[in-house]
């Protein structure tokens, strides 16, 4: 195989992979690239895993867990259009991301959730596996205050739909470095 074939044939399965994700097919394979970087960044930091069955929600995550919804750290990608950038804004699952907030923050009104592939192509998850760590790819992380109201611990899906992680708040905020403030309803 050529080197043209090679990247024909890498070219079509990252495409596969896009229109899989766009379709949320349930079969898309995971990439545990974001899986990998965020267990070499909590290197050192005690915390658990649990494997389970792919989740798509928040409160499926919170469920399979067995612990409250409030606790699961919903990570959302989001693309600022006015610099081109992608922001990781990270709130307690149980509450609802007020755009209004999250764009004066910001500063301006050209802010919109990132689509499906912008969010693979940054990533490597597929949208509701992406971790609360946006350090991880070189992106700005906001988290919400609701995180760090709701208690000691948080849980949040670490790059993989079937993967999940359990740590202290406080470590959480010591590692990821993240401004916090409002944004949420």
């Amino acid at each position: 195989m050529d080197s043209n074939d090679q990247t024909n044939e890498v070219t079509q399965k990252k495409e596969e992979t896009l229109t899989n994700i766009e379709n949320d097919d349930e079969n898309v394979k995971e990439d545990s690239y974001s899986c990998d970087l965020v267990f070499k960044l909590l290197n050192g930091i005690k915390f658990t895993t649990l494997d389970h069955k792919p989740c798509k929600t928040s409160e499926e995550s919170a469920q399979v867990r067995g612990v409250s919804l409030d606790s699961g750290a919903k990570a959302m990608l989001l693309k600022d259009k006015q610099n081109i950038t992608f922001i990781l804004a990270v709130m307690s699952a149980s509450r609802k991301l007020s755009w209004k907030l999250i764009r004066g923050i910001v500063g301006h009104k050209k802010l919109d959730l990132a689509k499906p592939e912008e969010v693979y192509n940054l990533t490597k998850c597929i949208p509701g596996a992406v971790p609360p760590f946006g350090s991880i790819w070189g992106i700005k992380t906001l988290t919400d205050q609701s995180l760090l109201d709701q208690g000691d611990v948080i849980n949040f899906n670490c790059g993989l739909r079937t993967k999940s992680i359990s740590m202290k708040t406080e470590d959480y905020l010591n590692i990821e470095k993240p401004q916090v403030c409002q944004f949420t309803e």
